[in-house]
This record gives structure tokens, C-alpha cells and sequence, in this order.
């Protein structure tokens, strides 16, 4: 019932988006007589209709014409009339969803076109930094015919960092190519800016993120933190890390059933003072030890190595798990990564401070306008729609489908599946049918390549440790013969075109090792076979040994398993084909699916304190870093709010607390406090504090001299103070959130007792910002060099 009413659905509203077709078509034959330069004179043409009132969907149908004439000019590309539909969905801030090969590069380029004639921020994401790079060379020529300009986002070298005056070039092309990753730090690094001069980003408008539930959704599980100044280091990682290494699951730690979080029991809290000899592990001074601990479990039980990080040259890296790249310079937060690092016995890193964080939920959602386009976003359409008011279309494929899905094989154990699989291979092999194998982790790659070496089959390995050729390799799977041998998503974006004579064949051959962690994942898979109507096949190996089984599967094939691998090898069941095993493997799959999709509801939730948070603050610094306001005025009721909260909690009771106050936040130059002076009475407190900051605020303005330098200077305190108070903030909500989201956090609601946490600890926040003003303001050393630039030191 449900199929039929999505179909309706869909239906319907490509009956609306072909309607719209037709007028573009109906234009070709006049756009196709036109000349070039009558051709390029339409993108000036637009953007006076627009600027004169006109509405971008009035002009909708004129805009795709062109673009689509200037396509087939420039690249010799047509769009076909399904990429035409494509493009309207997304324009409709839909997300489209086309089959591989249907060629969503060219698809993209008539919204991006058609928005970019408002003038206003037009950004394509993709999933990596050679796609974006490549699509926007490949796509650029067309955009320049029209007379717009075309800028990318990443470093063509990813060791090299692209430096502010770089950005603010890049984003003032009229349409920008970058990854989700780069366009978030780029965010994040924008917002630290301390003047207009290094702002770079424009205000956002229309984004189109290319593989959109790579970017929303298996990226989302994390947010994207910008690192600073290291912490003290704490010496407990590897003790911490020997004591864990002795735990038993069940009795001294539980993991909870998606094997997400991890916690001690009682017995492993009494193991715990005893190795360290503690009478109270959860006594506050033992708060440093309780979190190496609780750090060290969730290394050891919760990361698979090779899965979710490798060690690479003695370091230990993260890596994608769905498509087995290294992320090369992202560090997990708090701790945790020299946790791993600890675990694995190489050089512990310095322990960073978040200084910002953001979601990717959160990001996207500040776009007025967004869609997207992907092979496979229908199976999650209510994820898209809950999270990011995003529904989703299905675009018929240009050709009719030929690929053959075949149904699963599933064994009992990992060897046996192993065993199975291989000999499905040589058979392919054997006829010279091309052969991807998509593999769910580097490990089982490499054991597939041996297994292949060990045969003599010749073979490509695209995995995390050789990353940087897979473009080029993955477009070579189709050849005659050919076995690759791939991590889930490994060259996604590029084209697997079959050589002449392999579809006699039988096309590509996709074998999956694993179901994967998502159905999207496997629908991804068997999308790589069969594009364009080329022919093509996919078959799926499974054991009951399998990740996705043993993590995600019901009590009841557990303890299938379980029973049956009890009995003599010759009695065991190998070939397992009962409806009821195929069920419970798609149970497995559904469980696995549901909770990477709670993982990242719980990323969102966590995050709507911060994101509250955050838009104050980055508005308050846009408005000190534009319109600076401040004045002596200003300075002294800033003051007289710090001693209102400071004395509210620790009054003065003797001169000795008054002037420990002066020294260390306004004058170093006090030697005494007047005798006269009654500490207790806050008003005289006041009129005294604030004589001495009217001395030194005037001190400096007369050092200064020059009003717009003078100017500079306090809008630098003021801001130095926020961010300051702001890092710590961040930091101290990523460590309090890794804490409460540990299980059984006495038996409260996680997300609830963070809120809360978070509300206080932005009320402390406020309090810390007004005096640490106060204090860069009397305290802070100037020093005018020769060349008139000023050097501020803080105290």
C-alpha cells in the first residue's frame, strides 16, 4: 500500500515538473538558432528581468534553455530531457534521485546556473575534494561562455591550507564548487575572523549538495569541530588503557544493544578502585581517572580498527567507514583519539580545546535554499524531510534498467561465505566479466586480495591506503577481465563504463561481501552495475559471523548461530536459505539503519543548545566587527555588571578580597586600599573600581593617540574576551556531553541534564566575558611599533 501511494506521489509531481518540461523544450529550436553571442547575451538579460521584479521561476523555463544550448556549444552535451527533469526538482528545493550514470554533474549545472543570476551566494557541495575540483573543471567552460565565473573551494594539494585572501577570491565567483567538509570549516573559520578584512563567506542562499545522504546524513554523526590550544596532558591514557584491557563484557562493563555507548558496572567500578587505589572512584577529585576510564572503554569496545580508524606510519587516523578513506587531518574530540592512541601503543598527540563546533544538520539549515541529488535518497525520504524539509523525487532513468539483482547467498560462518564468494568470482573471471567487489572494511579488502593473489587472479585494491588513484581506478572496473576489489563507496562519482564487447558479457558484476550498515549503502553498490541501460548484474554474500548480524541482529539468530556452531562441522547447516534467516538478516539491516538515524537525532539534539549558543555569539562579534560602539560608557557598565555577579557570590568581606580583585583584573599599579573605604558597601566599590579603570582606559587612549587605532584596540578586547570565554564554552560542553551521553548517567534523561548544563554554563559564560573585558582592557600592554601597527598584550 505504501509503494503505491509513493508511486502516486511521485508520479504526480513529475506530471508538475514535466509540464515545465515542455516549455523548455519548446524553446530549443529558437535558442538552437541563435548566435553565440546573441546566446551569451541572455545571462545579462535575466538578471535585468530580475532586477526589475521578475520571479527566477518566470524565467525558469528561458534559463534552462540556454544553459542547455550552451552545453551542447561548449562540452558537446546535451542535457536529455530526464536531467532537464533533474534539474527542476532541485530547483524546487526537492532532492533528486537519479541512478548512476544518468550523469548528475551535467544535471546540476542548470539550477546552479539559474540561481546564480540573482547574484546571491551559489554553492554546489560534493562528497570529496577530487569531485568538486573535477566538476567544476570539467563544467566551468559552460558557466564562462555565459559569462559567469566559477571558483573551487579546496586546495588542488590537501596538505595545503588555503589562506584567507584565497577564500574571499574564491567566493566572490558567482558559482562555487566545494566539499560539506570544507564549506563547514569554512563557516566555523569565518566566524573567528577579529575584523571585516578577514571575513571571506558570503551570505548564504542557494546550496546543492551532489551525493546528499553522504554529506547529510553519513557525515552527520559527527559534528565538525575546529581544534586550538592544547590542554595539559593527562599521564592516565596508558594506565588507564592496561586496567580496561583486563575488564570483562557482562560483568565488569555493559554495551548497550547498537553497541553505541558503553559503561562500568558496579563490579567494574570497585576493579577500578582497587587497580588505582581510590576509596570513591565518582569523588569529584577523582573526575580526571572516571573520564580516562570511561575514554579508554569506549576506544577499546566501541572502534573497530580498520573500520572506523588505521594506523598509518605510526599514526592512528580516522578513516570514512562507508567508503574506507583516511580523513586525513580530523582528530576525534576529548581525549578519545589518544585513547585510540593509547589502545594501539603509538605517540600520544596533544589533547586540543574545541574552540567551535557545528553540525551539518545545523549548517544546512541556514541555506534559504536548498536540494540536493543522489542515487539513493527515497529509503530515507522522512529522515530528509523530519531534519531538513527535504522530499524526495524519483527521476526514471533515460533507458530501461537491465541489471539483475540476485537474491542473496548467507552462510553460517565467515570462511565459508569466503570460500563461496571466491568461487562465484573465478567463474565470472573465468568468462571474462568484469568484477567489482565491494568489500564493508580495509581489512576484509585486503583478505579478498590475498584470497585473489593466492588464485592468480590479477587485481586492483581500492582502499584508505591508496586513495589517491581511485578515481582513475574505479573507471577502469569495466574492462575485459578486470576484478577490483573496492571499500563500500570507494569512487563514488565516477563512472564505471563498460569496454566494447563486455556487455555481450554480461556488463559489470558487482559482489558484495557484507550487507552493509544502510540499505542505501548496498542500493549504492548495485547502482555502479547496469548504468545507462547497459546490462549487469548483483549478488550479495552473507554469514551470520558478519558485523551487521552480530551487532544488529535479533536475539533469535544469535542464538541460531550460536546453536548451530555447537555442533560437529559435518552436522552444521552451511547454505543457509529459510525465509525466516533472509528476514532476519533485513531486521539486522533496518536495526543497523535505525540507529545511525537515532545517532544523528542525538547529534542534533546535543547540538541545539550550542547552536542557540553560537548564533548569539556570532551575531554579538558581526555586530562588534561592523558597527564597534564603545566608549568609556560603555567600559564602566560592563564593569558594574562584573562586580554586580562577581560580589553576588563572593563578597568583599575584608580589603584583603578588594584588592586581590584590583590586581587581578584592573590595575597591577594599586598598592593599598583607601582606609576609608567600606568594602562592604558595593557602592563605594563601585565608584572606587571604576575610578581606577577610568585611569587606565585613559592611560591607553593617550598612548594611542590616532582614534581609529584606539578603536581597533577596543574592539580587539571585547572580542578577545568572547572568544576566549566562548572556546572554553565549546570545549566544556563537548567534555560534559561526552560524559552525560555515557549510559546510565544516573538514570536521567542525557539530553535533558545537558540542556540544563548548558543554560548554566552559558550564564557563567556571560559573567566570565564581562570580566575578562574589564580585565583586557586595564591589564593588556600596548606597544606601538615604528611602522604605526599596534601590538596588544594581554595580561
Amino acid at each position: 500500500m505504501k509503494t503505491k501511494r509513493f508511486n502516486l506521489t511521485n508520479s504526480y509531481k513529475l506530471m508538475r515538473y514535466k509540464k515545465i518540461l515542455e516549455k523548455v523544450n519548446k524553446l530549443s529550436d529558437s535558442y538552437a538558432a541563435m548566435s553565440n553571442e546573441k546566446l551569451q547575451a541572455q545571462t545579462k538579460w535575466f538578471k535585468e528581468r530580475l532586477s526589475g521584479g521578475e520571479s527566477l521561476q518566470s524565467i525558469l523555463p528561458e534559463a534552462y534553455a540556454t544553459i542547455r544550448e550552451a552545453a551542447k556549444r561548449v562540452l558537446g552535451l546535451y542535457p536529455y530531457d530526464v536531467q532537464v527533469l533533474g534539474a527542476l526538482v532541485m530547483q524546487d528545493n526537492q532532492i533528486a534521485e537519479m541512478r548512476t550514470g544518468e550523469g548528475k554533474t551535467l544535471t546540476a549545472i542548470l539550477p546552479l546556473y539559474l540561481n546564480a543570476l540573482t547574484e546571491k551566494s551559489t554553492i554546489l557541495v560534493t562528497a570529496n575534494e577530487y569531485l568538486a575540483a573535477r566538476d567544476a573543471k570539467q563544467m566551468a567552460p559552460v558557466f564562462r561562455f555565459l559569462g559567469m565565473t566559477v571558483g573551487v573551494g579546496v586546495s588542488d594539494d590537501p596538505t595545503k591550507k588555503l589562506k584567507i585572501p584565497q577564500k574571499q577570491q574564491i567566493y566572490k565567483n558567482d558559482i562555487v564548487y566545494t566539499t560539506h567538509s570544507a564549506l563547514g570549516f569554512d563557516y566555523l573559520e569565518e566566524n573567528l575572523a577579529t575584523s571585516q578584512s578577514k571575513k571571506f563567506l558570503p551570505k548564504f542562499y542557494f546550496c546543492l549538495v551532489d551525493e546528499v545522504d553522504a554529506a547529510l546524513l553519513d557525515s552527520a554523526q559527527m559534528p565538525l569541530i575546529i581544534s586550538g590550544s592544547p590542554r595539559v596532558q593527562s599521564n592516565l591514557f596508558l594506565s588507564c588503557d592496561e586496567f580496561v584491557k583486563t575488564l570483562k563484557e557482562g560483568e565488569d562493563f555493559n554495551l548497550d544493544s547498537t553497541r553505541t555507548s558503553v559503561w562500568l558496572t558496579r563490579k567494574g567500578v570497585k576493579e577500578a578502585e582497587v587497580y588505582f587505589r581510590v576509596q570513591n572512584a565518582y569523588d569529584p577529585d577523582n573526575y580526571q581517572l572516571i573520564r580516562q576510564i570511561n575514554l579508554a572503554l569506549r576506544a577499546n569496545h566501541l572502534f573497530e580498527k580498520d573500520r572506523q580508524y588505521t594506523v598509518d606510519n605510526g599514526e592512528v587516523k580516522l578513516m570514512d567507514e562507508a567508503t574506507g578513506r583516511l580523513l586525513e587531518g580530523n582528530k576525534l574530540q576529548s581525549g578519545l583519539h589518544q585513547a585510540l592512541e593509547a589502545r594501539e601503543r603509538v605517540k600520544i598527540t596533544l589533547e586540543t580545546r574545541s574552540m567551535a563546533s557545528i553540525t551539518y544538520q545545523n549548517l544546512f539549515r541556514m541555506f534559504p535554499k536548498l536540494a540536493g541529488m543522489t542515487g539513493t535518497g527515497k529509503v530515507c525520504e522522512e529522515e530528509f524531510r523530519d531534519v531538513y524539509d527535504l522530499g524526495v523525487v524519483v527521476v526514471p532513468t533515460r533507458k530501461p534498467n537491465l541489471r539483475i539483482d540476485y537474491p542473496d547467498e548467507i552462510y553460517l560462518t565467515i570462511p565459508q561465505k569466503l570460500y563461496a564468494s571466491l568461487e562465484y568470482i573465478k567463474k565470472l573471471h573465468k568468462k571474462g566479466q568484469p568484477v567489482l567487489i565491494a568489500t564493508g572494511s580495509v581489512g576484509m579488502s585486503e583478505i579478498y586480495s590475498m584470497l585473489l593473489l593466492q588464485e592468480g587472479i590479477a587485481h586492483n585494491v581500492l582502499n584508505a591506503h591508496n586513495a589517491a588513484k581511485e578515481a582513475e581506478m574505479i573507471a577502469l572496473a569495466g574492462r575485459r577481465s578486470a576484478v577490483t576489489v573496492a571499500t563500500s563507496m570507494a569512487g563514488r562519482g565516477t563512472d564505471i563504463i563498460l569496454e566494447e564487447g563486455v556487455a555481450e558479457l554480461g556488463g559489470l558484476a558487482v559482489v558484495g561481501t557484507e550487507r552493509m550498515s544502510s540499505e542505501r549503502v548496498d542500493l549504492q553498490l548495485r547502482g555502479r552495475a547496469g548504468r545507462q541501460g547497459a546490462p549487469g548484474l548483483s549478488k550479495f554474500f552473507i554469514s551470520l559471523e558478519d558485523d551487521l548480524i552480530s551487532k544488529s541482529g535479533s536475539k533469535w539468530i544469535s542464538e541460531y548461530y550460536h546453536k548451530e556452531i555447537a555442533k560437529p562441522e559435518e552436522k552444521q547447516k552451511i547454505h543457509l536459505t529459510s525465509r525466516r534467516i533472509r528476514y532476519a538478516v533485513e531486521e539486522a539491516q533496518k536495526n543497523s539503519d535505525n540507529a545511525s538515524a537515532a545517532s544523528r537525532r542525538s547529534t542534533e539534539r546535543y547540538d541545539e543548545s550550542i547552536r542557540i549558543q553560537r548564533q548569539i555569539i556570532y551575531n554579538k562579534r558581526n555586530k562588534l566587527i561592523s558597527h564597534p560602539d564603545f566608549d568609556l560608557t560603555y567600559f564602566l557598565s560592563i564593569l558594574s555588571d562584573a562586580v554586580d555577579i562577581y560580589t553576588s557570590k563572593t563578597p568583599f568581606k575584608e580589603r584583603a578580597d578588594l584588592f586581590r580583585f584590583v590586581l587581578d583584573n584592573i590595575s597591577y599599579y594599586c598598592e593599598d586600599i583607601p582606609d576609608d573605604l567600606d568594602v562592604t558597601d558595593l557602592r563605594q566599590v563601585k565608584k572606587f573600581l571604576s575610578d581606577l579603570l577610568v585611569s587606565e582606559y585613559q592611560q591607553k587612549k593617550d598612548k594611542i593617540k590616532d582614534s581609529e587605532l584606539f578603536n581597533q584596540f577596543q574592539r580587539t578586547v571585547v572580542l578577545r574576551a568572547i572568544d576566549d570565554c566562548w572556546v572554553e564554552q565549546v570545549d566544556y560542553l563537548q567534555q560534559f556531553q561526552g560524559l552525560v551521553s555515557s549510559q546510565g548517567y544516573a538514570q536521567k534523561n542525557p539530553v535533558f541534564e545537558f540542556h540544563k548544563e548548558a543554560f548554566k554554563s552559558y550564564k557563567r559564560m556571560n559573567a566570565d566575558i564581562n570580566l575578562n573585558i574589564i580585565k583586557n582592557m586595564a591589564l593588556s600592554y600596548i606597544n606601538i611599533k615604528p611602522s604605526g601597527k599596534l601590538e596588544v598584550f594581554f595580561g
